[in-house]
């Protein structure tokens, strides 16, 4: 999920059953965890990054 009017860097969050993570869309880094493996963590991380520009044209209009 994007939100709108979120405050920087630019980041998704990844909501799973009582779990969710926050990356940052440009970099791709997990910037927090609470519940998700590390092998999920890095499954969200790849398929962040096949959605990358997308994401972040979703971003900058969100953000408007």
């Amino acid at each position: 999920m994007v939100y709108p009017k979120d405050h920087e860097p630019a980041h998704v969050h990844v909501v799973g059953p009582e779990a969710e993570a926050k990356f940052d869309i440009k970099t791709l880094e997990c910037i927090e965890n609470y519940g998700f493996s590390e092998k999920t963590l890095k499954r969200i991380k790849e398929y962040l990054k096949e959605r990358q520009d997308t994401l972040l044209e979703a971003w900058d209009e969100y953000q408007e």
